[in-house]
């Protein structure tokens, strides 16, 4: 049977343990301190580079919460975006958008990005009312992130957007299948993933998107005569650069390992789910 089958809801939960009664005061402390997790909004930041399929994600990962009985919330803020696929209860859009900005400030799209970023943070009041309600509405709100990776890490401006999400959050980094082409794209894509980890200081889960796009013949472990063989094309430095990163990203997450996820066909989904509820429950092991 799949473990998704004892990852309820938090009305089910509620309703559940209402109907026990609690011999002691141990208990009844248990109890309360159960309710307050899992009644706790569950806040999952969807990141990643450009095209790496995060809208998508967002929208079909979604879709599976619900239809494994779970409320959920969905956050956009991405100012870039034309069409979400489902339909956002915190739109930043709502407020401003890049085409707008780029008409009235007469700015290129890049500057237009960074100026929706920086002014984002000035609407901040109407994402803490956002989230103040959502915490009553939903097991998970999942927030969509701009499309491009390098706003959410050298803006500081969308982290303290980020930080208004109190309680559980965590992070879903997708690498698109699309772009391994060989063992350097993953090395420096999970590289990229920790840092993003570091920079947000948050639990991340790494996830090979368009996971119905990967090459047949492409792997993702490797033994070290494997290894050695794959990278041996390669030139001086560079051998030594790819060998060092990837021994240093063996060893920083050597406990988590890596799912690939498909929107298109949903594989992946009850993995990912699980790996979240781990996560959330502080069970810390993401193997």
């Amino acid at each position: 049977m799949s473990r998704r089958f004892f990852i309820y809801s938090a009305k089910d939960v509620f309703i559940i343990f209402k109907s026990l009664e609690f011999s002691s005061a141990l208990n009844s402390l248990v109890f309360d301190h159960y309710i307050d997790y899992i009644l706790c909004m569950r806040t999952v930041f969807i990141l990643g580079p450009a095209g790496s399929g995060k809208t998508t994600l967002t929208y079909k990962f979604g879709k599976y919460l619900e239809d494994q009985g779970f409320s959920v919330g969905y956050v956009n803020l991405d100012a870039a975006v034309e069409n979400t696929f489902y339909k956002p209860d915190f739109d930043i859009r709502t407020y401003l958008t890049v085409t707008k900005l780029m008409n009235e400030l007469n700015i290129g799209p890049n500057t237009a990005l960074i100026k929706s970023v920086e002014l984002m943070y000035e609407y901040r009041e109407e994402i803490s009312k956002f989230i103040k309600n959502a915490e009553l509405l939903y097991d998970y709100v999942l927030v969509d992130t701009p499309g491009q990776l390098e706003l959410v890490l050298f803006h500081k401006c969308c982290i303290e957007i980020m930080k208004l999400f109190k309680g559980r959050s965590s992070g879903i980094f997708l690498i698109p299948a699309d772009l391994l082409e060989d063992i350097r794209d993953l090395a420096f894509l999970r590289f990229l993933a920790l840092a993003t980890r570091c920079r947000l200081d948050i639990p991340l889960v790494i996830v090979i998107s368009k996971a119905d796009l990967i090459k047949q013949d492409f792997k993702f472990e490797f033994t070290e005569e494997e290894f050695e063989k794959l990278i041996s094309h390669g030139h001086g430095i560079e051998v030594d650069l790819v060998r060092d990163l990837y021994d240093m990203i063996k060893k920083l997450e050597k406990y988590q390992r890596i799912i690939k996820v498909s929107s298109i066909t949903g594989e992946g989904f009850d993995d990912l789910h699980t790996i979240l509820y781990e996560i959330f429950c502080t069970c810390g092991d993401l193997s």
